[in-house]
């Protein structure tokens, strides 16, 4: 025999071998699945923090409460006495509606900006703590792959560990 088939029969049994093992480990995974924006907003120092954002916002959306109002009562008026209005009144109030529509979509543009902004910052901040209960939860559960669960078409609930991420972030501090 050569000593180079030698050399190929001893790495496929080798390689052989390794599979062997590698088989023998993937043979049962514990597969999880994980919601990390569901984790994340269920916590309550996170809901808290949104609370606070959307109170620190208040004023604003009660501004953009205002115009749409204000946008809705003179088309009201405009649709109800147009037959009894001049020409030039019809127009004015046309424009008057018009002018309150877009300051409407400027305040609310600019309010849901914000309001995105301030949550992104939220859930920035709290990404290691997500992170950090993730982990625990992983090696709790002796978890050999992790999937997010909005790549996921179907699983049983006993494979979501969202609650328990989230639990876990509840009970840090």
């Amino acid at each position: 025999m050569k000593p180079t088939s030698l050399k190929t029969i001893f790495l496929a049994l080798l390689l052989s071998l390794s599979f062997g093992l590698a088989a023998e480990e993937l043979k049962s995974p514990r597969i999880a699945i994980l919601d990390w924006q569901g984790a994340l907003m269920e916590s309550t120092k996170v809901q808290e923090e949104f609370k606070k954002a959307d109170q620190q916002l208040g004023a604003e959306q009660s501004r953009a409460r205002q115009l749409a109002e204000e946008a809705r009562s003179l088309q009201e008026r405009l649709q109800r006495d147009s037959s009894i209005m001049s020409e030039d009144e019809r127009r004015k109030v046309s424009q008057q509606v018009e002018q309150k529509a877009q300051e409407y979509q400027f305040v609310a543009s600019r309010l849901q900006k914000q309001l995105q902004e301030m949550r992104q910052e939220i859930v920035e901040r709290h990404r290691p703590s997500l992170e950090a209960a993730v982990n625990e939860v992983i090696e709790e559960y002796k978890v050999d792959l992790l999937l997010d669960r909005q790549a996921v078409a179907f699983a049983r609930p006993q494979f979501d560990l969202t609650r328990a991420v989230a639990d876990k972030l509840n009970k840090a501090k």
